[in-house]
């Protein structure tokens, strides 16, 4: 069976964040609603969302993200 559209951008996602990891650099990746998910090269994660004209960070746990 051939993956779905989504499957495919997941995979894109996971790629691309593990090739910035890899160069030591921090990924982006913007999300549907607006926010940005900032994965530093230790694997710290912060979702960064825009409210009222104010960044506002929050630390993320993701569970069985590995990272």
């Amino acid at each position: 069976m051939n993956p779905t559209y989504e499957q495919k951008l997941e995979q894109f996602r996971r790629r691309e964040i593990e090739r910035t990891r890899q160069a030591g650099l921090t990924a982006y990746v913007m999300n549907e609603d607006g926010s940005v998910l900032r994965i530093a090269p230790d694997g710290t994660k912060d979702l960064i969302v825009v409210r009222m004209g104010q960044q506002h960070v929050q630390p993320v746990v993701c569970a069985g993200a590995g990272r």
